[in-house]
């Protein structure tokens, strides 16, 4: 697909079809996020790919039973391996390029011809408790993917001359 109709494609999909996702699909979603652009090219990050359904229960829990979570055949949990450290304007590094990575999953998702949808309110807690996560890492979301089960209408957008400006605020 076209990279600037990926960009027009990319809606949030919240309703999947009980099919699995094939694992050379997840592999190419877990590629795309690896060459992702990162602060000083740190790569302070790790991808886990959730399919196991004990595991998707926990991190069901953790979204609070909401869809997308609740319905999807695989989550992917964004992790950042480094939360403290926050660049000159103030800003925590580890949630910047999870955030960057994130987009390239959804981006890659769509032009695989996936639904995705990105979660980013849900139990730190019990997320990490069900992926085994380390003290010193951190979820940055929670990424829902799988075969879309609905089309939503495209979410009306701000007219660009709101949103952009040259030179001033």
């Amino acid at each position: 697909m076209e990279f600037k109709q990926v960009i027009k494609d990319r809606i949030s999909i919240r309703k999947f079809k009980k099919q699995p996702v094939e694992q050379e699909k997840i592999d190419d979603l877990l590629a795309t996020m690896a060459v992702a652009l990162s602060a000083s090219n740190r790569q302070k990050w790790r991808f886990v790919a959730v399919t196991d359904e004990a595991i998707l229960a926990k991190l069901t829990v953790a979204a609070e039973s909401r869809p997308p979570v609740s319905v999807a055949p695989l989550v992917f949990c964004i992790c950042s391996t480094e939360n403290e450290e926050v660049n000159d304007s103030g800003l925590n590094r580890g949630t910047i390029d999870g955030s960057i990575a994130s987009t390239y999953l959804h981006l890659a998702a769509v032009d695989l011809g996936l639904g995705a949808c990105w979660v980013g309110s849900f139990d730190q807690n019990l997320a990490a408790e069900a992926i085994g996560l380390p003290e010193y890492a951190k979820i940055i979301s929670l990424f829902a993917v799988g075969y879309a089960d609905e089309s939503p209408a495209a979410r009306s957008r701000r007219p660009i001359e709101e949103v952009i400006a040259y030179n001033h605020f």
